[in-house]
C-alpha cells in the first residue's frame, strides 16, 4: 500500500510525539528477606527532612545512648510503616497531579485505498483535530481540587509521622520504666538470695527454725515471680519499641533518661490551644483540604451539566482527488443523562466529610478533657507519694539497722523491704503514666513537647 509523503510525515510525527511523552517500564522484583536494621550506628539522619512539631537542632549520637527525642527521630526516619505511607503518599500526589491535567486533543486519521478500480482513482484520506471545549470550563475547579487533594496527602503523612513519633515516645517511657523497676527487683532478689543461702547454712547448723526458713523461701519466691513478670513486660515493651524503630528484636537499646519536666500547659494555654486546634493539628488540616477538594468536585459537577461542546477541524481527500477542509461540532446534554444526580452524589459526599470533620473536632475536645482530668488525678497521687517517700525510706533504713542488730526477724524485715519496694514501683508507675498522658495530650493538641510552638507555618493555616 502506497502512502503519500505527507501522510508518512504526519504519521511519523504522531508516533514520535507519542513516544516522547511515554514512560518506560522498569521491573522491580519483590524482596526475599526482612529489612530490619541490626545496628543503629550506620543509620544516617537527615534532620532537614524531619518535620516533627517543635523539633530543635538535636545531635543524634547512639553511642551516648538514646533519649526520648532520639527515639522519636529514629522512629520517623526508620519506621517501616512510615516508609510504606511515604510511598503511598507519593502515589497519591501523582494521582492528584494527573487529575488536575487538561485532557489532550483528539487526533484522527484515516486512509482508504481503492481496490479493483481504474487508475484515475487515488488513495482517500482524512485527518482531523478535535478538542472538548467543556474541559476548559471545568479545568479551574479540577485543578483546585487536585491541589487540595495533594495538600491533604501531605498533611495526612505529617499526621502519621507525628503519631509514630509520639508512639515511640510512649514505648520509650514504658521500656525505660520497666528497666528501672527490673533493676530495683534484681537488687532485692540478689540480696534475698544471699541471705537465704546464709539462712540455709544456719538451719543446717541447727541455729534457725524450719518455719522461719520456709517463710524466707516464700518471700524469695514471691520476689522472683514478680521479677520474672516485670522482665516479661520489659521484653514486650522494649521489643515493641524496636519494632516501631525498624530494628531487629534482639537489638539492645541503650535508653538514657532525659529531663522530665512538667510540660502540661496551664488552663489558659490549654483553652487557647483548643481554639487553635483546627489551624494546627495535621489531621484536621488534612480533613479541611479534603473538604475543599470535594467542594470543588461539587462545583465541577455543576459545571459539567452545561452542554458539552466538542469542536474539530478536518481535512480530507476522496478517491476522486477532491480535497476538502471543514470543521465539526458535537454537542451533548449531560442534564438529560443524570447530570443532576452527579451533583447530588458529590454534594452528599461533601456532607459526609463535613460530618466527619465535626466528629473529629468533638472527639478531640472530649479526649483532651479526659486526659486533662486524668493528669490531675495522677498529679495528686504523685504529690502524695512524694510526701510519704521520706517516711518509707526512713522506715526501710531503720528496718535494715534493726535486722543487722538482730532486733528484727527475717520475715518481718522482708515484709518491710517488699512494702518499700512496692512503694517505689508504684511511684515509678505513676510517673510513667503521667508522662505518657502528657505525651497523649501533646498528640491531641498538636503541641510540641517543649516550647508549645506552632508546627504549621502561618501561611499554611487555612486551606
Amino acid at each position: 500500500m502506497y502512502l503519500w509523503p505527507k501522510s508518512r510525515f504526519l504519521i511519523g510525527c504522531l508516533l514520535a510525539g507519542s513516544l516522547a511523552g511515554c514512560a518506560l517500564y522498569h521491573a522491580r522484583p519483590l524482596p526475599q528477606k526482612p529489612d530490619l536494621q541490626a545496628d543503629i550506628q550506620p543509620l544516617h539522619m537527615e534532620m532537614r527532612d524531619i518535620h516533627l512539631p517543635g523539633l530543635k537542632p538535636h545531635p543524634f549520637d547512639p553511642a551516648k545512648g538514646l533519649d526520648m527525642t532520639d527515639v522519636a527521630i529514629l522512629a520517623v526516619v526508620n519506621n517501616p510503616a512510615l516508609r510504606t505511607a511515604r510511598a503511598q503518599a507519593h502515589a497519591g500526589e501523582a494521582q492528584a497531579f494527573v487529575a488536575g491535567l487538561l485532557p489532550g486533543p483528539q487526533i484522527n486519521y484515516s486512509l482508504d485505498h481503492p481496490t479493483n478500480q481504474g487508475p484515475q482513482y487515488v488513495n482517500a484520506h482524512s485527518a482531523g483535530l478535535a478538542y472538548d471545549l467543556t474541559a476548559l470550563l471545568i479545568y479551574p475547579a479540577a485543578k483546585s481540587a487536585a491541589r487540595a487533594t495533594a495538600k491533604q496527602v501531605d498533611l495526612n503523612l505529617l499526621w502519621q509521622e507525628w503519631q509514630v513519633a509520639q508512639q515511640a515516645r510512649l514505648l520509650y517511657v514504658d521500656c525505660l520504666t520497666n528497666n528501672r523497676k527490673l533493676a530495683l527487683l534484681t537488687r532485692l532478689r540478689t540480696g534475698m538470695q544471699q541471705r537465704y543461702q546464709a539462712e540455709q547454712r544456719a538451719y543446717a547448723a541447727g541455729n534457725l527454725a524450719l518455719d522461719s526458713l520456709g517463710l524466707d523461701l516464700a518471700a524469695l519466691q514471691n520476689v522472683e515471680l514478680l521479677t520474672g513478670s516485670i522482665a516479661t513486660t520489659k521484653n514486650a515493651s522494649c521489643r515493641s519499641l524496636n519494632e516501631i524503630l525498624g530494628l531487629q528484636p534482639e537489638v539492645a537499646l541503650n535508653l538514657v533518661p532525659g529531663k522530665e519536666a512538667d510540660i502540661t500547659p496551664d488552663s489558659t494555654t490549654l483553652e487557647h490551644a483548643l481554639m487553635e486546634l483546627p489551624h494546627r493539628r495535621p489531621d484536621l488540616l488534612a480533613l479541611q483540604y479534603g473538604y475543599k477538594s470535594q467542594d470543588e468536585e461539587v462545583w465541577r459537577a455543576v459545571l459539567a451539566q452545561f452542554p458539552g461542546i466538542n469542536f474539530g477541524i478536518n481535512r480530507a481527500q476522496d478517491t476522486s482527488d477532491v480535497h476538502t477542509t471543514g470543521f465539526s461540532v458535537s454537542i451533548n446534554f449531560p442534564f438529560l443523562s443524570g447530570g443532576a444526580a452527579a451533583v447530588h452524589a458529590a454534594a452528599a459526599t461533601r456532607d459526609a466529610l463535613w460530618e466527619q470533620y465535626q466528629q473529629r473536632l468533638d472527639e478531640a475536645l472530649s479526649e483532651v478533657r479526659l486526659v486533662q482530668a486524668d493528669i490531675g488525678v495522677l498529679n495528686r497521687e504523685l504529690a502524695s507519694a512524694k510526701r510519704t517517700a521520706p517516711d518509707a525510706k526512713q522506715m526501710l533504713t531503720g528496718a535494715q539497722a534493726a535486722y543487722a542488730r538482730g532486733d528484727l526477724t527475717a520475715p518481718a524485715y522482708y515484709d518491710l523491704t517488699i512494702a518499700a519496694l512496692n512503694s517505689q514501683l508504684a511511684h515509678l508507675d505513676i510517673q510513667a503514666q503521667r508522662q505518657q498522658l502528657q505525651i497523649a495530650l501533646e498528640t491531641l493538641l498538636g503541641l510540641p513537647p517543649q516550647d508549645l510552638q506552632h508546627p504549621v507555618p502561618t501561611d499554611e493555616k487555612q486551606p
